[in-house]
Order: C-alpha cells, then structure tokens, then sequence
C-alpha cells in the first residue's frame, strides 16, 4: 500500500526582516540624495554653462564612483545578514514542524547551502548597486539639458526637483508629489520583498533538501497587483527540488520565489512518501 504523502517546510517571509532591509535601502538612498543635492547645486557661482558642464562631468564621476562603493559594501552587507538570520530561523522552524510530525530527524547539510547563500549574495548586490547608477545618470541629464537650455541655479533646482524628490521613480506627468512619493515607497517596499522572499524559499528548500527530500508541491500566492497565469497553474503540482517547473512565459523551469516579485512558496513531500 503507498503511504500518504506526508509534506513539511513551508515558509514565509520575515515581515521584520523586510522592514529592516526596506529602512536600510531608504537610508543609503536619502544619504546618495543629499549630497548629490549639495554637489549639484554647488557648481553654481560665476561660472559660464560650458565651465558648469565640464565640472558636472567631474562631479558627477566622483559621486558614481563613491556611491557605488558604498552601495556594494552595504548591499552585501545586507544580503549576508538576511541569508545568515534566515538560514537560522528556517532551521530552527523546520525542526520545529519535523519534531511535531513526531520525527527525530538530523539533517545533513551540504555544500549546496552555502552556494545558494553565495548566489543570493551576488545576486542581491547586482540587484541593488543599480540604484546609485540609474539614479545619478539620470540626474546628469536632467542637469546637462536644464544648463544647456539657459538655466540659472534656479531654473536647475526646479528642474531637478522631483528627481531629489522621489530617487527611485521618475516623476509621471500631471502626477502629483504625494502619489509620487507613495510609487517611490513601494518600490523599495517591492525590492525589500522581493529578497526577503527570494531568500527565505531558498533556505526553505536547502533545509528541505537536508532531511532527504526531492520534490515539493507548488503553492501559488497571489502578488498585491497580479498574479504570473502560469503560476496560478503550477498551484498544486509537483516539481523536481533541483529543476522547479517550466514556465512558459520566460521559457525556462523556475522555482518558487525565483522570478522577480514571485510571491510562490512550497511544502516539501518527506522521503518515502512520494
């Protein structure tokens, strides 16, 4: 007779967790804002606007350089710590759900953890070093063409406002500075999420892999605007732990949590009861 299939190890994101990563990406964007402001308006006094784009240029390479740095070391950072209290906490809630299922289990942990905490790290920092970079090429055209156009140190301030305003959207037309705000809010809410989650279903199926499990059952959970169709079909299926299942949409097999702001976790089937 087949035994019932018997299934463990899902998880979710850490709302603690997201709040700290979400406070840590603001920061590091308030603290690029403010002197990119300074510098920017700085360059003003009786300079003619050909001498002000030859200095924007300079100043502008000095801030990419800096702030690049910075959001590398801080990114990793942040990336290590997350993967460090999530490979903790997803141990502990894993044993936890196994030694109420009435298994004494020890698991053994392989290789394959630390490469995926490696991969998340990478990841994660290439994810947000592009900050500082979109944000500061944007702010050097936006100035380029305000000086090329005549502007004053007036006319440049007005120009860059909503850019200083809202760093990591560009301000919509006819769109207000509140809803502006709100849009640059939940994109680094989106970002926070995004790798908390992306984490969490990772550690969740190392710790899964640890106590002898192959395959798991696809649980789709619905995003805040929208929800991947192929994903709505996945809910329920079985997949291979090492493979995931092939999403059509980006003609390629995934995993929960892998896609950009996939919500989708799993429970893991226990060995034996396939």
């Amino acid at each position: 007779m087949k035994p019932q299939r018997v299934t463990f190890g899902r998880m979710y994101p850490n709302a603690g967790y997201t709040a700290r990563y979400r406070r840590e990406i603001k920061k590091l964007i308030r603290a690029m804002n403010q002197e990119t402001r300074s510098e920017i308006l700085s360059l003003y006094s009786d300079k003619a606007n050909d001498g002000i784009l030859r200095d924007l240029q300079s100043v502008m390479k000095k801030l990419r350089e800096k702030w690049k740095r910075e959001f590398e070391r801080r990114a990793k950072q942040m990336a290590e710590w997350l993967a460090d209290k999530t490979q903790k906490r997803t141990r502990k809630d894993v044993q936890k759900q196994l030694k109420n299922m009435g298994f004494a289990l020890t698991p053994n942990y392989s290789d394959a953890e630390k490469a995926a905490i490696a991969k998340f790290v990478e990841e994660s920092v290439n994810l947000i070093k592009t900050i500082p970079m979109n944000y500061l090429n944007e702010v050097q055209d936006i100035v380029r063409d305000a000086v090329e156009r005549g502007g004053d140190r007036a006319a440049i301030h007005e120009a860059i406002k909503d850019k200083f305003d809202h760093p990591l959207v560009n301000k919509r037309a006819g769109e207000s500075d509140e809803d502006a705000l709100k849009r640059a809010e939940r994109r680094a809410d989106s970002i926070a999420k995004d790798q908390v989650q992306k984490v969490t279903q990772q550690m969740a199926m190392s710790n899964a892999k640890a106590y002898g499990a192959t395959k798991g059952e696809w649980i789709h959970i619905p995003g805040e605007k929208t929800s991947r169709i192929t994903h709505i079909h996945f809910d329920g299926q079985t997949f291979d732990l090492d493979k995931g299942l092939y999403d059509e949409d980006v003609g390629e097999y995934v995993l929960p949590g892998q896609l950009t702001y996939c919500m989708c976790t799993a429970s893991f089937i226990f060995p034996g009861t396939e």
